[in-house]
């Protein structure tokens, strides 16, 4: 999930292409979200979901790797929940 997550997020530097691969991207996480258990689209992280790709979307804060920071904070939930936490 890292690498997609830093292929899209190298992309958004590209002028033009930060739209579609902020959406490419999206659509790409919550495949290997749902093979691998790890909730980009829960309903409680939607928030930070929501943020990743209002930044993806905008020309110049879209050089911030918001969907790295937000696969890191998926799957620290997730290790959380299994830990009990």
């Amino acid at each position: 999930m890292y690498a997609i997550a830093i292929i899209g997020d190298l992309l958004s530097f590209i002028p033009g292409v930060n739209i579609v691969s902020g959406v490419i991207t999206g659509m790409l996480l919550w495949i290997a979200g749902e093979i691998t258990g790890v909730r980009i689209f829960s309903s409680s992280g939607f928030g930070w979901t929501g943020l990743a790709i209002v930044i993806e979307m905008a020309p110049f804060v879209a050089m911030i790797p918001a969907w790295t920071i937000r696969v890191y904070i998926a799957k620290e939930w997730q290790e959380q929940e299994e830990d009990g936490v």
